[in-house]
């Protein structure tokens, strides 16, 4: 996506959002955050727990023994994370970096690509089982709501479809599939062509993954599936700090299609704008009062630019930047 449309979509996102609190108003929504006080680092408390549930999914796609300790391999994966939610590159950029920062520690490139496009389908059929839990709660919360169950079919179909598409990939070779793709339309790039031996190496470590540790996809998936899952107790610690009643079947379907929007906004820096109008619009939705879905969408937004500014410390503690792993790749 061009750039300028980028920005232009972040700034249309950003105004809709402002609309919506000048609406609310500023005044009562800034009372709201002012309430929460020195409890405040609370809240940063579930995501740290989910950061450590996906970094054992993420290591469940490796081998058993690898040279590397889970405390790094979890500050690896966090550097690559906050990658990921501040460079729209459709999150391909920070397993790049996860990649990269593992070869430093001795783990074959191979090894680590392959786990990571794993990790990923284990990662995306964990979201889909989430996103069918709350369509089916958000179907018991808000059954009036004028085109809700054929809008939930489109999302669970284009889901599951996505789904099955990866894994059939997968199962063909991907690059073999890449190779054909380029076949069909006359374009044979050269990195390619350089580098098919080792694209098929990596296709056979993919289907040698699925063929001999099936039991540690599932587990992966799992722990994705858990981690999904402990994703609600943010929305319902900061509902708590808000004095906002709030049940966990309106806390699960928010974030299980907050994380659809944040999908539909991955080629936006950091989906601004997109989830914030998607908090507003699902807790409307669900009978949360506009004030505190804007205190919220504001309170996530900056628990996610202090976890992305911490992962990007990690990464320049590790001397080094994003143009040195580029050189490095290359």
């Amino acid at each position: 996506m061009k750039r300028w449309l980028q920005w232009l979509l972040v700034i249309a996102g950003l105004a809709l959002f402002a609309l919506y609190l000048h609406r609310a108003g500023l005044d009562e929504v800034l009372n709201a955050l002012r309430q929460i006080g020195p409890a405040a680092p609370l809240i940063l408390i579930p995501y740290f727990i989910v950061y450590l549930v996906d970094a054992l999914g993420w290591r469940l796609c490796f081998p058993k023994r690898l040279p590397i300790g889970f405390p790094n391999f979890w500050l690896i994966r966090w550097t690559g994370e906050s990658v990921n939610n501040v460079v729209p590159s459709a999150y391909i950029g920070g397993e790049a970096v996860k990649v990269l920062l593992l070869r430093r520690h001795g783990i074959d490139p191979r090894v680590a690509t392959a786990a990571a496009i794993v990790s990923k389908s284990a990662q995306t059929l964990a979201q889909l089982l989430f996103i069918c839990a709350g369509s089916l709660l958000f179907l018991r919360l808000a059954p009036d709501i004028p085109g809700l169950r054929p809008g939930l079919g489109v999302v669970l179909g284009g889901g599951l479809v996505a789904v099955l598409l990866l894994f059939w990939i997968q199962k063909r070779g991907v690059f073999l599939t890449l190779q054909k793709i380029f076949t069909w339309i006359r374009w044979q790039p050269e990195w390619l062509t350089r580098r098919r031996e080792s694209f098929r190496n990596l296709d056979l470590t993919i289907t040698g993954f699925y063929a001999g540790h099936r039991s540690r996809f599932l587990a992966s998936t799992a722990a994705y599936l858990t981690g999904w899952t402990l994703d609600t107790l943010e929305i319902c610690v900061v509902a708590h700090l808000l004095g906002q009643p709030i049940t966990w079947s309106q806390a699960l379907v928010i974030e299980a299609f907050v994380g659809v929007a944040k999908v539909l906004g991955m080629w936006i820096p950091g989906a601004l704008g997109v989830q914030e109008s998607g908090i507003l619009f699902l807790g409307r939705a669900v009978g949360l009062p506009e004030p505190f879905c804007l205190a919220y969408a504001l309170i996530r937004r900056g628990r996610e630019a202090l976890y992305a500014i911490v992962g990007w410390l990690l990464l320049y503690a590790r001397h080094t930047s994003l143009r040195q792993l580029r050189s490095e790749q290359a």
